[in-house]
C-alpha cells in the first residue's frame, strides 16, 4: 500500500512531491519514517526509482523537515513549548526528550533520530535553546544521514522480505537504537577522557 502512494506521488508530482511529502509529513502523515525509507528503497531496488536520486531527495526532506523544527523552536518555542506541555498527547514525549538531551546533550540529536515521536520534539527543544545551528547541524543532519543509509538499505537489499521487515519493525529499531547507544557512549567516554588527559597536562 505504501509502495502504490509513493510511487503515484513521484508519477504525479515527480522527485519535488517526494521532497515535499518528506518534509511537510512531520507534521501530519499518519505513516512512521521507517515505513517510508524502507518503502523508497525497495522502489529503487525494483529499479522503479533511480537508487542515487531517490536517496538524496529523501534525506534532503528528511533535512528539510528538522531544519524547519530546529527553526519554528527557535522562534516560536516561547509561546508553543507551554502550549504542547499542558497537551496530554505531547507531554510525556517532551519529557523524554529533555531527559534524552539532559543524559546525551548534542550527541542527543543523532540518536534521537532512531526514535519515533522524539526525534520530531528533540530538534525543536534545541532551537528553542538556541542551540548554535552549526552544532545542530553537525549532530542532527548526521545522524539522520546513518538512519536514513541503515532504513534505506534494508528496503534496498530485503525487499523481497518486505513483509519480515514489518513484522519485526520494532525489534530492528531496538537493535538499531542499541547500536546507537553503544556508539554514542564511547563517544562521550572518549570525550571524557579526552578533557581528562588536557587537564593532565595543564596541571603539569
Amino acid at each position: 500500500m505504501e509502495l502504490d502512494f509513493i510511487l503515484e506521488i513521484i508519477e504525479n508530482n515527480g522527485y519535488l512531491g517526494l521532497f515535499l511529502w518528506l518534509w511537510f509529513g512531520v507534521f501530519g502523515v499518519p505513516i512512521p519514517n521507517e515505513v517510508i525509507a524502507m518503502t523508497v528503497g525497495i522502489a529503487a531496488s525494483m529499479e522503479v526509482l533511480n537508487p542515487f536520486v531517490t536517496f538524496a531527495v529523501t534525506y534532503f526532506g528528511i533535512l528539510a523537515a528538522l531544519t524547519t523544527l530546529y527553526t519554528i523552536g527557535r522562534f516560536l518555542g516561547r509561546p508553543l513549548l507551554p502550549f504542547l506541555q499542558k497537551r496530554k498527547r505531547f507531554a510525556k514525549t517532551i519529557e523524554k526528550s529533555f531527559e534524552f538531551m539532559d543524559k546525551y546533550h548534542s550527541y542527543s540529536l543523532s540518536f534521537s533520530y532512531f526514535i519515533p515521536g522524539v526525534r520530531n520534539f528533540i530538534p525543536f527543544l534545541y532551537g528553542f535553546s538556541k542551540l548554535p545551528y552549526r552544532t545542530f547541524a553537525l549532530f542532527a543532519y548526521s545522524g539522520a544521514f546513518v538512519w536514513l543509509t541503515i532504513t534505506f538499505s534494508l528496503g534496498y537489499w530485503f525487499g523481497d522480505h518486505q513483509e519480515q521487515i514489518w513484522q519485526y519493525e520494532k525489534e530492528l529499531l531496538i537493535g538499531l537504537g542499541i547500536l546507537v547507544s553503544l556508539y554514542i557512549g564511547f563517544a562521550l567516554i572518549r570525550k571524557k577522557q579526552k578533557e581528562k588527559n588536557k587537564i593532565k597536562v595543564a596541571s603539569k
